[in-house]
This record gives structure tokens, C-alpha cells and sequence, in this order.
């Protein structure tokens, strides 16, 4: 799961799945934002729709921050599979049982 945020001038994204923490600049905070439900080219053309205007924005520029996210993805450190996610309902499950026999014991005290 990847959570995204800006403090203090600084633009965070949390893998927490694999505790990556990336501070990155405005244009990849954008692409990677946009990486899991654009095409490449989709990306490029918002991105370069939004800071074409920059000197140190080109589409080339674009191409290789996209490649950056697939490569931290490839390497796990980006957008990476919970690894806990099956065991989510089992501890759902175990804690509704542990509460409910829980009350069963304390009623029966009393």
C-alpha cells in the first residue's frame, strides 16, 4: 500500500508494505500518483501538460522517472504486495472470538 503526502515542502511516499519511505520531487509525486491507473502515455502527457512549461521538464525526463517507479516496483520497494493481506480476516475472526468469550467469562463471574 503506498501513501502519498507533502510536509514541510517535502513531498513523502510510504511503501508500507515494504517500508520504502521516497522523498521525491513534484514530477515523479505526480507520476507516481498516477502510475497504477494511466498508461505511459497518459502519464507523459499530464505530466507534460502540467509542468511543460519548465526548463528542467522534458518528455525524455518524463520516460526515465517513469522507468525509476517500474524499476522500484520490479525491486520491491514501490507499490509492493501485502504480504499480510490472507491473514487480515484471520485476525479479524480471532478477535470477534476473543471478545465475545470474553463477555461469557465476565458474565458468568458476576
Amino acid at each position: 500500500m503506498v501513501h502519498q503526502y507533502k510536509l514541510n515542502g517535502y513531498n513523502i511516499v510510504l511503501d508500507t508494505c515494504s517500508g520504502s519511505v521516497h522523498s521525491v520531487d513534484d514530477v515523479a509525486y505526480d507520476i507516481i500518483a498516477m502510475y497504477k491507473t494511466a498508461s505511459r502515455e497518459e502519464i507523459v502527457n499530464a505530466v507534460m501538460k502540467k509542468y511543460g512549461d519548465r526548463p528542467d521538464v522534458t518528455r525524455d525526463d518524463v520516460l526515465l522517472c517513469i522507468d525509476d517507479v517500474e524499476s522500484l516496483e520490479k525491486n520491491g520497494k514501490l507499490f509492493t504486495e501485502d504480504s499480510f493481506k490472507n491473514l487480515a480476516t484471520t485476525f479479524s475472526m480471532l478477535r470477534a472470538y476473543s471478545t465475545s468469550f470474553l463477555t461469557v467469562r465476565c458474565t458468568m463471574w458476576f
